[in-house]
């Protein structure tokens, strides 16, 4: 009996032997031809690739499709008779080179082309600066980590005031120099969501106050402004601002903003109103308040009509009309007449007409209807 269960015993171990040497040469089997599949399909992924030329050819789309460098600019030619800049200039032109990073993160330059057609000439000027030549330069970085915020840092435009610039010649509104901040090293960080539902956007500013140079000075402003989108066709603006102005022999200087912009469904009338409050404004020490109001009405679909009011405290009231045609995608003239009543000096006209021409890479026009250039229903992508 014994002898019987050994033999039993040794039958079964070697069939147990038997049975793991076939499943161990069939698990290599498997794996085998695991591996020439699998080197089957590394070898299909590469199959349209022919040699490395081709490869090099993709790599370089992937790359063009991340970044995009376009060359901007506008050429304003101004003819203006009365007036604070009586004569002709290119005041307002510029070019401008942007490099874009998968829409998150801008580098700009930008030019200011007047310092080189200074007195009408196409040439650099005796008392060129390069500081003055450089109107921005700045890197904007947007969407950090996911969050609806972006970061501005450089010689930029500092969150401030309403800023509308629909008249033809925009500057000869007395009350344009307060409305804005520009030329000036600083930081702007910009929020676009998360304010509780009470504003639609707010941005905040440090920045130096002396402006046109390339040189970090002194940071002693800070300016908040923040937006929010009454209805779809309201937009309300609020900002403040404080200058220090160590540059300057005027003190601490302070500016309230409260501006309203509105427009129809259509978009042919457009209304703004912009008031401010300032203390110690080194242009208009002994006023404290100014108002300036406006509407602009498409009159044909190649033409608009403005009027503009505005008033300064203590210094001057100023009524302006001007029209706009849009002659090709790219050119427009522009007329405006404006009197003002001056309170300590003497009243007068001025009439000014402006030829705006806008020229790139990127695709952008500036008229969307014109005289000559028909209409283009394309609108070129932004870094919003």
């Amino acid at each position: 009996m014994k002898k019987s269960l050994i033999a039993i015993s040794i039958l079964t171990l070697l069939g147990q032997t038997a049975f793991a040497q076939d499943a161990g040469q069939d698990k290599k089997k498997e794996k085998e031809k695991q591996e020439v599949v699998s080197d089957k399909e590394e070898t299909d992924d590469y199959a349209d690739i022919d040699d490395f030329s081709d490869l090099d050819d993709e790599l370089d789309e992937g790359l063009e499709s991340d970044f995009q460098i376009s060359v901007d600019g506008e050429i304003n030619a101004n003819a203006i008779n009365g007036g604070a800049t009586d004569g002709a200039n290119f005041d307002e032109s510029y070019v401008s080179l942007s490099v874009v990073y998968k829409n998150k993160i801008r580098a700009v330059i930008t030019a200011k082309l007047e310092e080189i057609f200074k007195e009408n000439k196409i040439d650099l000027n005796d008392d060129f600066s390069l500081g003055e030549f450089i109107k921005e330069a700045y890197i904007e970085i947007r969407e950090i980590k996911g969050a609806p915020v972006a970061v501005i840092v450089g010689k930029q435009p500092i969150a401030f005031g309403q800023n509308v610039q629909a008249m033809p010649i925009f500057k000869n509104n007395p009350l344009s120099n307060l409305q804005e901040i520009d030329e000036v090293f600083g930081l702007t960080v910009e929020l676009t969501e998360g304010l509780f539902g009470l504003f639609d956007q707010a941005e905040v500013s440090v920045f130096e106050s002396k402006e046109g140079d390339l040189e970090i000075g002194k940071i002693d402003g800070v300016s908040i402004r923040l937006s929010k989108a009454l209805t779809d066709n309201w937009l309300l603006s609020l900002s403040h601002v404080e200058q220090g102005n160590s540059h300057l022999t005027t003190g601490k200087e302070r500016r309230t903003s409260v501006g309203l912009i509105g427009e129809t469904s259509d978009g042919a009338l457009v209304g703004w109103v912009e008031g401010m409050y300032f203390s110690n404004n080194p242009e208009y020490p002994n006023s404290s308040f100014g108002i300036t109001a406006g509407g602009m009405m498409r009159v044909h679909e190649t033409t608009d009509i403005i009027v503009e009011y505005t008033w300064i405290e203590k210094e001057v009231s100023q009524i302006g009309l001007g029209a706009r045609v849009a002659l090709t995608q790219n050119l427009s003239l522009g007329a405006e007449v404006r009197y003002s009543d001056y309170v300590s000096r003497q009243d007068g006209f001025s009439v000014g007409l402006n030829l705006t021409y806008t020229f790139g890479t990127s695709g952008r026009v500036q008229n969307q209807t014109s005289i000559f250039g028909g209409t283009d229903e394309e609108e070129p992508d932004n870094l919003d």
